[in-house]
Formats: C-alpha cells, structure tokens, sequence
C-alpha cells in the first residue's frame, strides 16, 4: 500500500509541474502573437502523440527571433515549368509584363495599372479594341481634313497674289452652287435695273413651271396629245436654264461694265428672243399640231369652248397661265427700255447719276406716278424724269 502511494504522489507531481510549463508556453505565445514583429519573444510549441507540449529554449527563441518570416507577397513568382519540365526565364518574364505587373524591389505592395488590370488571367475582349482602332480613324480623318483645308487656302492664297480673285458659291441659298451678289459686283446706279432682270428671271420660272403644269392638266383630261406634253416638258426645262445662262447673266455682266458695246448687244439680243417668246406663250396662235404646248389666248378659248367641268378647268388654269406670261411680258419690255437707257447715256457711273435725272427712254414710255412708284418700292429707283409730268 505504501509503494502504491508514493507511486501516485510522484505521478501528479510530475504532471502539476508539466501543466505549469506548458502554461507558461502559452502565455508565451500569446505575448508574441500581438503582431509582426511585436515585443517578446516567440515560443514554439511541439507535440507528440499523447499530446503532450514541450517549451522551446530560450537560446532557440532568440534564434527565431533573429529571423523573421518573409511575406508571402514578397516572395518572387517561381516560373512555371515547361513541356518539358524545364522552367525558362525569358516566357514567365514575358508573361508577367503582358499581364502588366511590376514587382517592387522594396517590402511594397506589387503596382498593377488599372488600364491593363485583367480579370482571372483573361485579357480585354475585341470591342476594346475596336474602340481604340475607330478612335485612330477618326485622328487620321481629322488629320487628313486639316491638311486638305490648309492645301487649300495656300491655293487661294497663291490666285490672290495672281490677281485672280476666288468667290464662294451663295446661291441658291438651299444648295449653292454659283457666286451670286448683286450688291457686291453691280455699280449701285446700276443695281435697280439689275433687280428688276432678277425679279423678271423669277417671274418666267413660275410661268413655264405652270405652263407645263397646265398643258399636263389638259393632257391627263383627254383635251390634248402626247406630243404636247413632251413639247410643254422640254421647253419648260431649256426655258428655265436658257433664261438664266442667256437673258440674266447677259444683263448681269452688262451692267458691270461702262458701257462695253459688246455684252449690251448681246443681252439685247437674248433679251428680244425672250421678249418675242413670252409673246407667243401669251397668245399660243392656233399655227401646227403642236400650238397646244403653250396654254395662251387661243388654247383657252378651245378649252371653255368644250364646255363642261374639263372645259371650265383647262380654261382656267390657261388664265392663270397668261397672266404669269403678261407679267413677264410687261416687266421685259420695261427692263429692256431702261437698259437701252443705261447703255445709249454710255454707262459711265458718274455721268449715269447725272443722266438719272433726266428724261430717259423707259420714262417716256412708262412714266407714270404709280409705275415709278412700284418700281421704286420693288427694285429701290427707277427711271423717271421729276421735272417732267406726262
């Protein structure tokens, strides 16, 4: 009985001491487990496989301590090995700068950019590049205008220099297409005369657009032929171009010079065809198959005289129509007389002031208060004698 008491009074002494040791190892631990590189030192604790913890020595405390443990972020990358087992350099270098990682060389943090920053190893879909691709388009397009504008006003610059003055095209206003400006290039005496073959121009457009129109009435009501159509179709479209490049621009470029003999006489021409055609348009004399292409006089006396509703149309818009071709009749006859004016008085600009106030020919055939007052109100002058009243 007295072997079997000792025996166990010396087995929990030498387990109370081993649990004091092994206490005293963890609050240790716990010391110098406040952080990284806190104050203590470390122990380490070992195990068997009864469990049971052993303290570590001061001596081998101090050594660890000595020692600390790299991070695992500072650690440089081990290359992937290859097919073959072996690992190279050069292709995990490679691989680290595509994905656009710089390694530090101090305890930092790694810098990734943000622009080439991937998603689990996977690099930016096409549509980025895409974008970039159209962005570089539309640089070089950019570019490419730039030097094209800059081509071009060194061009201009060069036909200034030469005298040879380059105008921008303003008219029409819509889409231009010519170089147009009445205030610009005609002499101011000259300018009322130049409005009024303006006005006059404008007037026989809307004359021929509704001749054809008329004609095409008619034609779709079974009150005239195919041939007349295509005869009213035609003339309406030489008749507007062929009063512009012919009547107009004749009037246009006599006006800017001093009386040149030559571009008078042949705006008087082209002016006097317009004249005897608006004559003609007005009248439509019954003379060939082909006097029902211009709905005048006589054309609206066959179509009321057919009676009926068609009757009453085409002969209505055939009085339409002769009224836009007297107007043009009229107005035609006036401009002609006052440029006949302008270039018998020499064209000069002083002596065409002087001369403005004086009987002129277009005074003594129109002279009246209320034609020179519309003149004046529609075109800014006209010519009329103040000291004679007719």
């Amino acid at each position: 009985v007295a072997c079997v008491v000792s025996e166990r009074f010396i087995t929990d002494g030498s387990s109370n001491e081993e649990g004091a040791r092994q206490q005293e190892a963890l609050d240790l631990s716990d010391d110098a487990s406040l952080g990284w590189g806190g104050v203590g030192g470390k122990s380490l604790i070992g195990g068997s496989d009864d469990d049971s913890t052993t303290a570590t020595p001061p001596q081998a405390q101090q050594k660890q301590d000595a020692q600390p443990e790299t991070p695992s972020w500072a650690t440089p990358p081990v290359p992937a090995p290859t097919p073959s087992g072996k690992a190279t350099k050069g292709k995990g270098k490679g691989k680290q700068e595509k994905q656009g990682q710089q390694r530090p060389k101090g305890d930092a943090p790694p810098v990734v950019p943000v622009a080439s920053q991937t998603v689990d190893g996977v690099e930016p879909g096409p549509s980025q590049r895409q974008l970039n691709t159209r962005l570089d388009d539309v640089a070089r397009r950019e570019a490419a205008v730039r030097q094209r504008e800059e081509h071009i006003k060194e061009l201009e610059d060069r036909l200034k220099e030469g005298g040879i003055q380059v105008k921008p095209k303003n008219w029409p206003k819509c889409k231009p297409i010519l170089y147009h400006d009445i205030y610009a290039e005609i002499p101011t005496p000259n300018q009322p005369v130049c409005k009024a073959g303006y006005y006059c121009w404008m007037i026989s457009v809307s004359a021929y657009i509704m001749n054809f129109l008329t004609v095409s009435i008619q034609f779709f009501m079974g009150q005239g032929t195919l041939a007349c159509f295509i005869f009213a179709a035609l003339a309406a479209v030489t008749g507007i171009f062929c009063s512009w490049w012919t009547v107009y621009q004749s009037l246009y470029a006599a006006l800017k010079t001093n009386g040149g003999s030559f571009a008078y006489g042949k705006y008087f021409i082209h002016k006097t065809i317009s004249i005897l055609w608006a004559l003609w348009t007005f009248i439509a004399p019954p003379i060939g198959s082909l006097a029902c292409f211009v709905a005048g006089l006589f054309v609206m006396i066959d179509q009321f005289s057919v009676g009926g509703s068609k009757g009453a149309v085409g002969g209505t818009l055939s009085i339409i129509n002769m009224v836009l071709w007297g107007l043009v009749l009229l107005l035609a006859l006036y401009e002609f007389i006052w440029t006949f004016s302008i270039w018998k008085k020499g064209g000069g600009l002083q002596d065409l002031e002087d001369q403005q106030r004086n009987a002129s020919t277009a005074a003594m055939v129109f002279q009246n208060d209320t034609v020179s007052s519309a003149a004046k109100r529609l075109f800014g002058g006209a010519p009329r004698d103040d000291g004679i009243k007719f």
